[in-house]
């Protein structure tokens, strides 16, 4: 009987994260169309799976000026979207060194993820997907 409600425990855990989960993605997809409509978007993570995680979004014109700056940075499936107004007005290939300073470590490591991946779009490069912890897992077994 024990088991029977710690498996039931388990399963409520799981459907409640699928539900947050699903409620973060949706404020992800509200915050990406209102950043397209306005033109071209750069996004940079900084993923943690025991340190707090950042995504950074980044609407920028054709000249490649920031226009709208978005952050979710957090541990939790509670972490939302907030104005980032520090990076409005810089460029997005060569923001002021004072204002990257004044940002902390997992939006650098974002803002220059965001970066990488801006250029190599525009170089017509692939982008590689990440692996998964678990692909790490088996990849750094088949290494040895």
């Amino acid at each position: 009987m024990e088991i029977l409600i710690i498996m039931g425990g388990i399963m409520a855990a799981w459907i409640l994260q699928t539900i947050l989960g699903t409620g973060q993605i949706k404020n992800f997809n509200t915050h990406y169309t209102e950043l397209r409509q306005k033109g071209r978007v750069s996004i940079g993570r900084s993923k943690g799976i025991f340190r707090t995680g950042v995504v950074l979004l980044m609407g920028i014109d054709k000249r490649n000026r920031i226009h709208t700056a978005k952050k979710m940075q957090g541990m939790t499936i509670f972490a939302k979207f907030k104005d980032f107004s520090i990076l409005e007005g810089q460029y997005l290939l060569n923001v002021d060194p004072e204002i990257y300073n004044k940002m902390d470590r997992f939006t650098k490591k974002a803002y220059d993820d965001a970066v990488l991946i801006y250029r190599k779009v525009e170089k017509g490069e692939d982008i590689p997907q990440p692996k998964s912890p678990f692909g790490k897992l088996i990849s750094g077994f088949s290494n040895k």
